[in-house]
């Protein structure tokens, strides 16, 4: 699951994510796993002035036991400014080049993503398993992550789509990482998390067995000499989080008067279902679908496919000024395609889908991003970054009436969330 955007868009397409596998001198692909437990996928593309490297872990966001929202990103950013090389940091070895860092954590995978000029690729994957694989937090590293952190807590609270995904999570899931909020509500929660909390969070999450390493750009295979003997040994199986048993309409107060639909979908083992739910997310609130109604006045709403190693989740949010209308619009656009689409129709919508892809890896870091995250889903030959791949096989079995199946077998009993505004108290 990729981090949400910080505003909803009028048509979005969460793409699944990718690992392991063969190798392809012809594309410049190659998928495959270290001794040390840690899977890798490269996308080379020689003439690109930059080297995008992601690491990404199967660890939950809120800790091993589901009481420390926020631990995940401590301990991310404290390793990112903890002294390594030479005294220097991870942080600073990447931003004296003029490279960039970004830790995005969700609440059952965490992504650290790099991007650097293509001279200084080697040096930097070396950084980053010392960094990650065999660093300590101090207190001093913790006491800047801990800055970081609330910056980040805040800014999601703001965030209408994680408002909305946090609550629709909690009652899709009884319990484990998905049911638990990726931050806590105050900075003082943060503080709460202690060093040795930390210290003991990080030996567990950060150990190449629980990583698949994601590379694109101007790389090649000689960068995994750099991680090959670095890191603590063990690993951690994916946690599961067990869906919740009744399906129920809550309404709520938050920041906005918004809506979040949420269906329970396949696995990621389910790679026809997935790659269905993944084109109705892309073609579901197309302008010359035939919707009955339009949008409600002001509302927006974007629809996503979250592939996941275990359930995967069919997400709808909107936010307008009557959530009750636009629920009834966007369940009756869904109602629609329960019945094949005709097959013009079908077609401009697979060209748009194909399109959606495309666009997601067009860039190293993107394509990076979308190959660290299916490996560490739990499979890596399924993702949209191999050409030829098992995902592009699943798009070419698409057909009008596997489309429409798949929306009758997991998008009939909706888990709804009805939130209003509260309101502001007159000063």
């Amino acid at each position: 699951m990729r981090r949400f955007a910080p505003a909803l868009l009028a048509v979005a397409i969460l793409l699944p994510t990718l690992g392991g596998g063969r190798a392809s001198a012809e594309t410049g692909i190659a998928l495959g796993q270290l001794q040390s437990g840690a899977s890798y996928s490269i996308a080379a593309d020689p003439t690109s002035p930059t080297a995008a490297i992601g690491l990404w872990l199967h660890v939950p966001a809120s800790g091993y036991s589901f009481d420390s929202p926020g631990i995940a990103d401590l301990a991310a950013h404290a390793l990112a400014d903890a002294p390594i090389v030479g005294g220097r940091s991870l942080r600073e070895i990447v931003e004296s080049v003029g490279g960039t860092i970004e830790i995005e954590p969700s609440p059952n995978l965490l992504g650290i993503s790099i991007v650097v000029p293509k001279a200084e690729a080697s040096s930097t994957v070396r950084a980053m398993a010392e960094a990650y694989f065999a660093g300590t937090i101090d207190a001093k590293s913790l006491d800047e992550a801990r800055h970081e952190t609330s910056v980040r807590a805040v800014e999601e609270r703001f965030n209408i789509e994680n408002e909305l995904q946090t609550r629709l999570f909690a009652a899709l899931f009884s319990n484990g990482p998905m049911h638990v909020p990726v931050y806590p509500n105050s900075a003082s929660s943060l503080d709460a998390i202690h060093l040795q909390q930390v210290q003991r969070y990080a030996e567990r999450a950060f150990r190449p067995g629980n990583a698949s390493l994601s590379f694109a750009g101007a790389v090649e295979a000689s960068l995994l000499k750099q991680v090959a003997a670095v890191g603590r040994s063990g690993y951690d199986a994916p946690i599961d989080s067990p869906l919740a048993q009744s399906v129920a309409t809550q309404s709520v107060q938050g920041s906005s008067s918004a809506i979040a639909i949420g269906f329970a979908g396949p696995p990621i083992s389910s790679r026809d279902d997935a790659t269905a739910l993944d084109f109705v997310a892309s073609a579901l609130l197309d302008k010359q679908l035939g919707r009955a109604l339009p949008l409600p006045a002001g509302g927006v709403a974007v629809a996503r496919f979250v592939t996941l190693q275990g359930t995967g989740v069919f997400t709808i949010f909107g936010v307008g000024n009557d959530p009750k209308k636009l629920e009834g619009v966007l369940l009756d656009d869904l109602a629609r395609l329960r019945a094949p689409l005709s097959r013009p129709r079908f077609d401009r919508l697979l060209r748009a889908f194909r399109f959606h892809i495309a666009s997601a890896i067009d860039v190293p870091q993107g394509l990076a991003d979308n190959l660290g995250w299916y490996a560490a889903s739990g499979d890596a030959a399924y993702a949209p970054g191999l050409p030829g791949g098992e995902y592009a096989r699943s798009i070419s079995r698409l057909t009008p009436d596997r489309v429409a199946a798949a929306v009758r077998r997991y998008l009939e009993h909706p888990t709804t969330i009805l939130m209003t505004a509260i309101a502001e108290k007159n000063a």
